[in-house]
């Protein structure tokens, strides 16, 4: 190494060891503003915040086929059905307010500008005898607020207080459905009512808890950090439960780990000014549940699924056993709860278990004290999972080998073995700008 390339080694750990020994500020990861602290002379923080956000997922659709050997555990050969898409445009709105010391409450108001979802068939349903959907699986644009979420967050260790510290940070969430619940819809004339152009609501009408805690630890120029969280949640009307022998009645329970390092190459503490860089990556994990899935629209407003596995029982006497069921407990559901919950059904599926693994880039830059501006990008593949498996019998149904109670949102030639619809190469990505006013 010759005398020239050793000067910008020299200053460039000078200036790790400078920042280092001062008392360091809390990362983007783990940063909570404070309030009526005397450390620091600051009576009150309060952070303003809008964004907009893109959001696209993409990926196939295949559905199983008995034309052939089942494989292991019932699990038959598929083929590609078609491809599905949802594109959502989002303005972000929200509010930080210090509290005391290390504690800060949230607000966020996610305002979805247009919601747009669609599925492109390459083969399918249109030549079945009735046909299961129409030909036109395109859903009505939406917009609205889907939820607001509230939150209370806590520095429990702070690394700018005790440089020896880690930044330790809780914090709990309520998102609160608001607006027009979702309900099936579709463009053009060819299914049931609902292809009338009524945009069939926003909210997904679910109320959702979020817990986790944040890790973080500068050094120098760097700050890794990692967390966990999980979130779950429950439907605010009963009647998307279909009834009390349904199998699900929860969405899907989603727990978060994720890890990554801050480089932070330009900073003015004096000015509380400076450049960060965010790289980091993790897993989400979805449980089984009952939601909403890309057939959601097209099952909904299906007039096979709507009117033939109802009214059909009564009509055809030989479709009786379609399902797998006896004529006497068909009967005995015609004017039961389920069998209500039956004609009321709206397209939810249940949903198998499935992980989705993601990264993302973020740029952050705070050019005076009181504005900061965001870029963020973050990209995640879901694992393959099959978006109809709703079993036929609650636990305690089977009777002597027959089904003696009806799963009502059970459709057989979508959750039997062999007429599975399954999501495969699914491709997440979500592109997000902020800007945030700091008082």
């Amino acid at each position: 190494m010759n005398k020239a390339s050793k000067i910008p080694v020299f200053l460039l750990c000078f200036s790790m060891m400078n920042i280092g020994a001062s008392a360091a500020r809390a990362g983007e990861y783990t940063n909570v503003i404070d309030a009526f602290d005397k450390d620091n002379g600051d009576p009150f923080d309060l952070n303003i915040r809008i964004g907009y956000e893109r959001f696209q997922e993409k990926g196939d659709i295949t559905r199983e086929t008995r034309n052939g050997t089942a494989a292991k555990d019932d699990y038959y050969p598929t083929y590609r059905f078609g491809t599905y898409k949802h594109v959502q445009n989002i303005l972000n709105l929200g509010m930080d307010v210090g509290l005391f010391r290390d504690v800060m409450l949230k607000f966020d108001v996610p305002v979805i500008l247009s919601d747009d979802r669609s599925v492109s068939k390459r083969v399918g349903f249109a030549s079945h005898s009735p046909a299961y959907f129409g030909e036109n699986l395109k859903s009505p644009q939406r917009s609205g607020v889907d939820q607001l979420v509230t939150g209370l967050w806590w520095s429990i260790l702070d690394q700018s207080r005790v440089a020896e510290y880690p930044t330790f940070t809780a914090f709990v969430e309520g998102r609160f459905a608001v607006g027009k619940p979702l309900e099936a819809a579709c463009v053009g004339n060819l299914q049931r009512s609902k292809c009338d152009g009524d945009a069939g609501g926003i909210s997904r009408n679910m109320n959702q808890v979020r817990l986790g805690l944040r890790f973080s630890k500068r050094y120098g120029l760097m700050e890794p950090f990692m967390g966990i969280d999980g979130m779950f949640g429950f439907y605010k009307d009963t009647d998307l439960t279909l009834g009390s022998n349904a199998l699900n009645t929860m969405p899907p329970v989603e727990g978060t780990f994720d890890f990554g390092l801050e480089l932070v190459p330009w900073e003015v503490p004096s000015d509380d000014r400076r450049f960060i860089i965010v790289v980091g990556g993790g897993a989400t994990y979805h449980s089984e549940g009952r939601t909403y899935t890309p057939l959601f629209d097209a099952l909904g407003t299906s007039n096979y699924f709507h009117n033939r596995e109802v009214t059909g029982v009564e009509v055809n006497p030989a479709d009786l056993n379609d399902d797998g069921i006896t004529d006497g407990v068909h009967n005995d559901l015609k004017n039961s709860q389920e069998f209500r919950a039956m004609e009321a059904w709206n397209g939810m599926t249940d949903i198998e278990n499935y992980a989705e693994l993601f990264g993302r880039l973020d740029l952050a830059i705070q050019p005076a004290k009181y504005v900061k501006f965001k870029i963020g990008f973050k990209a995640g593949h879901q694992t393959q999972h099959f978006i109809t498996k709703t079993d036929q019998c609650p636990l305690g149904g089977v009777k002597d080998g027959v089904c003696v109670k009806y799963n009502p949102g059970h459709r057989p030639q979508l959750d039997e073995p062999g007429t599975r619809f399954r999501a495969e190469k699914t491709f997440v990505w979500s592109l997000l700008f902020d800007a945030i006013a700091q008082f």
